[in-house]
């Protein structure tokens, strides 16, 4: 782990976290601090991870919000095939009929 600034803190354990902690120091040969500020700093690395993707997946969703599975596939590269025939025909009769009622 690497050091940085350290400030003197008391916290709340539940019993089997700090009995799990103070077991891992043992056998590390490190001290509680040690052991207490690793595990923390993973869990919070974890935490901002998890965030950061859902983030991402938020965004994606959002982005690709108004394609069908198939036009998402294509997108993807899973399917290299064309669209079917009446996927094309319903996204003509969609623009159609908007620009139909625009000119009214």
């Amino acid at each position: 782990m690497k050091h940085s600034k350290s400030r003197r803190t008391t916290l709340t354990l539940p019993e089997e976290c700090l009995e799990l902690a103070e077991r891992i120091a043992r056998e590390r040969h490190l001290n509680l601090s040690s052991v207490v500020g690793e595990a923390l700093q993973r869990g919070l690395w974890e935490e901002e991870q998890a965030q950061r993707s859902e983030a991402i997946r938020h965004a994606y969703s959002k982005a690709f919000a108004g394609f069908s599975a198939a036009e998402l596939l294509l997108l993807d590269g899973i399917v290299s095939e064309k669209l079917p025939p009446e996927k094309h025909l319903r996204e003509k009769r969609r623009i159609g009929n908007g620009a139909s009622r625009a000119r009214k």
